[in-house]
């Protein structure tokens, strides 16, 4: 190419990389700014503007000048001095698509590097070295304050000071007008739809990508490929999420967008250290060994396989109170197919090497299994809250449980001793404290209690085997006191007639003969249970209906722990002696001065007698009591 002639020329307008207008003066002898002239004449020199296209035909690609760019004015045999060589990448429609611009200096490379540490716009692995025009331009405050920091140097470097004022006059030529354009918006916390992609901060967000795009429809869309650290059931690592913001006219409120730049929150700080806490508390439960057995209040994620949505199982969202348990792995093993625990990880990484400041971007939701809901869910961790034991049921179902402590000391033993698994059999009439027995033998222990009816493993042999081998697996995993209430219809003595029952029957037996859990079982039919199972429980426990001393404390236990703002109740021993000479059991109980605590909650009236009495009335049937209370 010819040397440019220094004379008073203006050259023809040229395209940017971002479609803006670029105008190349040259050097005015005379002029008062010669000597700056001079270097952005230099440094544009220094810059190489192609198109890059595809040949079908070759199948290979190849490079043209750009058209009215200052490349034509780039001095020959000076390849080896450009600094940016900007890429037009120009589609097979014969229009660009986007623009790269590949660093061709290692200086250069290197500040960035610094700049943006580790930002995944920078390609710093590949060769050439790329950047997009955007991330380049929000360097522009880091380029300039290093060329600050490099001239106060006793002994500067020189070639890096040039080439960091290199990219300072692209930043300067192809985005003049955009930065008149977007600082006033800035000033007053707005931004336009065609400026969103200079609005983003690339040291803050885990940011792949922001381009804009358009639907079949013609709706135009601002797409933003962002990064965060995900557990997948299998590793820990970055995946992808895209999320995408349509078209708006006019102006826009920052805040008000439907993804918010970090620094542009109000709270950001306490924002920042919330995030760090919570992606802290995530690791963590990542971390447990065999899962993390958890208290949870709030909405979770399920989904439904019976419905397809986007080539994915559909999500529903619902309230959770009640015990869970968190275990990606476990989530995975259990449903192969699920689509929740979606993206893959990308890039692994380990829990020990994160840095801090990487702790704000883990996930906000983590798998696992909710036991009230029998279902593998999402869990938010912010409505996580700490597991404790709960002593209002423990006095409830002290009475009931007070004489069978050796049995737990012995099973405590059988497990620790020999490695094996505690079968139990609790049988009774409803309400005499068989589940609340195997819910407080999962207190004491501090272990899981995953309860079931027998109803919920289904009637067919195979699905029962199916769904029993999940349920036995996971307790088994997890340390979980397993408790299958109503088993009856596995433990009832089998026959010549019932076919399908008597298969369930020989599952269940051979399922318990390898199970090295802990199992309880309940029963109301003690008299009709199979002779194969004599062997294979290691301890039956027969409840009696509860008697007037044992009521009686059932009925204390409650009105202890009556809420606080309700007065103290104050009964006399024979009014005591009124309530235990009911036949009520221990659920009847429960259930009676649970509505009557409400009831004078709703009213803010004292709780009495009186009102325990209306109850009474209206929800036990007369017919199944004797005796009464005289009020």
């Amino acid at each position: 190419m010819a040397p440019r002639p220094e004379k008073d020329t203006v050259e023809p307008e040229a395209k940017s990389a971002n479609g803006e207008k670029t105008q190349s003066k040259s050097n005015v002898k005379g002029g008062k700014n010669k000597g700056k002239v001079k270097t952005d004449i230099q440094h544009k020199e220094r810059i190489q503007r192609l198109d890059q296209l595809y040949s079908k035909k070759k199948r290979q690609t190849y490079f043209v000048p750009t058209p009215k760019s200052n490349v034509e004015h780039e001095k020959q045999g000076h390849a080896s001095h450009v600094v940016l060589k900007v890429r037009r990448i120009i589609c097979d429609k014969g229009y660009p698509s986007g623009t790269e611009i590949d660093i061709k200096s290692e200086l250069l490379k290197d500040a960035l590097a610094e700049i943006f540490d580790g930002i995944e716009g920078l390609q710093l692995n590949e060769s050439p070295h790329v950047i997009s025009p955007e991330l380049l331009f929000h360097a522009q405050q880091g380029l300039a304050g290093r060329v600050k920091v490099e001239e106060a140097k006793p002994t500067p470097n020189k070639i890096l000071v040039d080439e960091l004022g290199v990219a300072l006059q692209y930043i300067a030529e192809d985005y003049a007008s955009t930065q008149a354009s977007l600082k006033p918006l800035l000033e007053h916390e707005e931004i336009t739809f065609d400026l969103l992609n200079l609005l983003r901060e690339p040291q803050i967000l885990k940011l792949q990508k922001g381009e804009f795009g358009q639907l079949p429809i013609g709706a135009r869309y601002f797409a933003l490929t962002l990064q965060y650290l995900h557990h997948d059931g299998e590793k820990l690592g970055w995946a992808p999420q895209t999320i995408q913001i349509s078209q708006f006219d006019g102006a826009k409120k920052v805040h008000n967008l439907l993804v918010v730049p970090f620094d542009h929150l109000p709270e950001k700080e306490t924002v920042r250290a919330e995030l760090m806490q919570r992606g802290k508390r995530y690791l963590e439960l990542l971390n447990a060994p065999r899962g993390t057995y958890q208290e949870y209040v709030g909405a979770a994620i399920a989904e439904n396989q019976d419905v397809i949505v986007n080539d994915q199982y559909k999500k529903v969202i619902f309230h959770v109170s009640g015990r869970i348990m968190l275990d990606s792995k476990i989530f995975l093993q259990q449903n192969e197919y699920t689509d929740l625990l979606k993206p893959g990880v990308e890039n692994e990484v380990e829990a020990s090497n994160l840095s801090e400041k990487n702790l704000m971007y883990c996930n906000y939701c983590i798998g696992g299994f909710g036991f009230r809901q029998k279902k593998w869910c999402l869990f938010t961790i912010s409505h996580l809250e700490p597991l404790v034991m709960d002593t209002r049921k423990r006095n409830l179902i002290h009475s009931l449980v007070k004489s069978h402590r050796n049995s737990a000391e012995t099973f405590d033993d059988v497990v620790s001793g020999k490695g094996k698994g505690l079968v139990g059999l609790l049988s009774g009439n409803p309400g005499v404290g068989k589940t609340l027995t195997a819910e407080v033998i999962a207190e004491v222990t501090k272990r899981p209690l995953y309860m079931l009816s027998a109803g919920e493993l289904g009637t067919q042999v195979y699905d029962v085997e199916k769904k029993l081998d999940m349920v036995l697996e996971v307790t088994k995993q997890w340390g979980c006191v397993l408790l299958i209430d109503e088993a009856d219809v596995f433990l009832q003595e089998r026959d010549g007639l019932d076919l399908e029952r008597n298969s369930m029957v020989s599952v269940f037996l051979r399922r318990l003969e390898y199970f090295q859990g802990v199992l309880i079982m309940t029963t109301n039919r003690n008299r009709t249970i199979d002779q194969a199972f004599n062997s294979r429980i290691h301890f039956k426990l027969h409840y009696a209906d509860l008697s007037p001393d044992s009521r009686s404390t059932i009925w204390k236990n409650c009105i202890a722990n009556i809420p606080a703002e309700l007065p103290k109740v104050e009964l006399k021993d024979d009014e005591w002696k009124q309530l235990a000479s009911l036949k009520l059991n221990g659920r009847q109980i429960k259930n009676v001065f649970a509505c009557a605590v409400s009831i004078a909650m709703e009213e803010k009236t004292p709780l009495t007698l009186e009102g325990i009495q209306v109850i009474l009335d209206m929800v036990v049937d007369e017919e199944d009591l004797e005796g009464g209370v005289v009020v």
